[in-house]
């Protein structure tokens, strides 16, 4: 499993080891290849035992292959020559590999050779061989962090892997080079060493940091098996006995964050979106597959639904470090996912750098279990340097922060190029007062119930900040209605949406927003308009969170253009039902999967079927049942009552 990630990343290195393109890869490339080699453990469970943490190195046998191409001078496909007579005495070998005899490293590498006299121009008696050696050695490490082989036993055998007869002359040639090149061979661990250390210098609190620099600097390594795989090794750190104390975090009786704190919470979990962002689009652009780009998709939301009752100050998370229960749990998803690239074959080029980057976050979450006194902490400089074995030269902040559209992350998650429809927007003005009714603001040629209108620019322009006084309502309910059903049949007209389906969207779309925000856009607050927008920062009409939907939807837009906010909502529910909804609803029923779908909306992927689940809480049965009523309500073609946000019927 592992071989085939690193096979990807040693067919690069497989160039002459003395050409000037190998001396500037081995330059430029000995952070990643110190991280690759070190994590490529990925799969593999970090050992606790009593104080001491033990994370696994495993050194697979095509990079042992890589290195002895460069002892022997063997590029693939070349021969090494060791000639002393091309006519009388040579040896040439070629086709180094590695695999293991129970728990020896086995050598084996083709050859041909002849051991004769020269007299006088001519090879008298010469002894011609071609077969195979092999050579059994043991695995050790040494003080300095060299992994050796130290020779156990060797055999020189013909093509028919059988002992041939007076073969001592070439097995002199053998023993004179080939047993010593071995022998000599070496692998420098200190490199992996080095950087898994540094890496864990960033996750360290200050007051951690010294006293774990010695358990660092005396840190050892050991042989721990041989198998299919390669050599397994394991890097030791023995952790003083106060360090496995379990850090108390905030209570849930702990007096409330103040602004100040609150502030910092938000911008940790900004800094964590921007990285995780950052993580998922390297991915997700390496690997061109569908279904795994969908599962990104995914995490990413489950991620951002997950931060909403912490921004709106409704979830305990932030009695303790909620960024690093969202690391915690990303993190064995994202194994999980690349896990199943892997296994499908879809893993593209740069899969050493997600190897190394998933086992970086393991080693740091381990060790954080057996040793919480540490205190990790998922830090801005430690997700940097994440960030930075995924892409070595990068030159960009992987922890910028902003709310603008961008379309690469759009067109990476399967959402249509094109995003909804935007306008000029109307200066905000500073002190604005609310407005009047519509009709003593722009006339009668704007009567609602019976006007033809299919303009959105007109309708925009007629629910621009309005907030509609009672006797309003019923002009209000014609238009915002005229404006959903428009919207919809436009999303309808761009997706790809089996037309069975299509009868249940607007009655979905329009009792969504009434549910959401009881189709109000703007409201009036202090005598000022301004848009309507929830605890957690949910806007408008179909209440997107642009925590939530960052980079796929323009902020400013959603706020003050109702026809963006309607056209990005049902974009979403459409997105919800197609990858959701249909496939995963059991029931049979077309108005369940509809009801599937709101429950998805109102809180993430992970909702799917909420409606129907027994564990759901008491708020979420209520926020389903009461949606329930009102998609009831459209269906029965009733009447909607603005004044009490509901549909009746006959």
């Amino acid at each position: 499993m592992i071989v085939r990630f690193l096979n990807i990343f040693l067919c690069i290195m497989r160039i002459h080891p003395y050409s000037n393109a190998s001396a500037s890869f081995h330059r430029t490339g000995r952070r990643l290849l110190a991280a690759a080699l070190f994590f490529s453990g990925i799969f593999l469970p970090v050992h606790v035992k009593g104080a001491e943490v033990v994370i696994p190195l495993t050194v697979p046998f095509d990079f042992l292959t890589v290195g002895v191409n460069k002892q022997f001078n063997t590029a693939p496909g070349g021969v090494e020559e060791i000639s002393y007579n091309k006519n009388c005495r040579y040896l040439y070998l070629d086709h180094p590999q590695f695999n293991h005899q129970k728990e020896l490293v086995r050598f084996v590498i083709h050859g041909r050779g002849s051991a004769g006299a020269e007299f006088f121009g001519k090879c008298l008696i010469p002894v011609r061989w071609s077969g195979f050696i092999e050579i059994l050695a043991t695995p050790s490490i040494t003080a300095d962090w060299q992994l050796h082989l130290n020779v156990e036993h060797s055999n020189l055998y013909d093509e028919a892997w059988k002992k041939g007869l007076l073969m001592g002359p070439i097995w002199n040639a053998v023993q004179s080079f080939v047993l010593p090149s071995l022998t000599s061979f070496n692998i420098d661990l200190a490199p992996p060493r080095d950087e898994t250390l540094s890496l864990l210098h960033a996750f360290l609190p200050a007051s951690s940091s010294a006293q774990l620099d010695a358990v660092f600097r005396s840190a050892t390594a050991r042989v721990i098996r041989v198998d299919d795989q390669g050599v397994h090794l394991g890097l030791a750190l023995a952790l003083p006995d106060g360090l496995k104390q379990t850090i108390s975090p905030r209570t849930a009786s702990a007096a409330p964050l103040s602004p100040e704190e609150l502030a910092a919470v938000k911008q940790e979990l900004e800094q964590w979106d921007a990285f995780l962002v950052f993580v998922l689009k390297n991915i997700g652009m390496d690997i061109e597959d569908a279904d795994i780009r969908a599962q990104l998709l995914e995490l990413l939301l489950a991620s951002r639904y997950e931060v909403l009752p912490i921004l709106a100050g409704e979830s305990s998370e932030l009695a303790g470090d909620p960024v690093r229960a969202l690391f915690v749990e990303t993190w064995n998803r994202l194994q999980e996912i690349i896990l199943t690239a892997e296994q499908r074959g879809v893993v593209m080029n740069n899969a050493v750098r997600y190897v190394s980057f998933i086992r970086a976050g393991d080693v740091l979450l381990t060790i954080d279990r057996a040793a919480p006194g540490i205190g990790l902490e998922i830090s801005a400089d430690g997700l940097r340097r994440l960030a930075r074995i995924l892409q070595p030269g990068l030159k960009v902040d992987p922890l910028q922060y902003d709310l603008a559209p961008d379309p690469a992350l759009r067109e990476l998650f399967g959402f249509p190029a094109k995003l909804p429809n935007e306008e000029p927007l109307d200066p905000v003005p500073e002190d604005a007062a609310p407005p009047l009714s519509l009709f003593d603001a722009i006339g009668s040629v704007y009567a609602a119930e019976d006007s033809q209108s299919d303009d959105l620019a007109a309708l925009r322009k007629r629910l621009n900040r309005w907030v509609p006084a009672d006797s309003e309502l019923s002009e209000y309910r014609a238009t915002m209605n005229k404006l959903l059903l428009i919207n919809t049949e436009q999303e309808l007209q761009s997706n790809s949406l089996e037309s069975r389906y299509k009868p249940l969207i607007s009655n979905l779309a329009r009792a969504t927003a009434l549910k959401e925000s009881c189709w109000r856009q703007f409201v009036s607050k202090q005598k000022k308009i301004t848009y309507l927008h929830s605890s957690s920062g949910s806007i408008g009409l179909m209440q997107i969170n642009p925590y939530v939907w960052r980079g796929f939807y323009n902020v400013e837009q959603v706020k003050w253009n109702v026809s963006y906010n309607a056209e990005a909502g049902i974009e979403i529910l459409l997105q919800y039902l197609i990858r959701y909804a249909i496939n995963e609803e059991k029931t049979g029923s077309i108005d369940n999967i509809a009801r599937s779908a709101y429950s998805i909306y109102n809180a993430g992927p992970k909702a799917i079927g909420r409606y129907r689940q027994t564990t759901s809480s008491e708020r979420e049965r209520k926020v389903d049942f009461r949606f329930w009523e009102i998609y009831q309500g459209f269906k029965a073609e009733g009447e909607v009552d603005l004044f009490h946000c509901t549909v009746k019927t006959n």
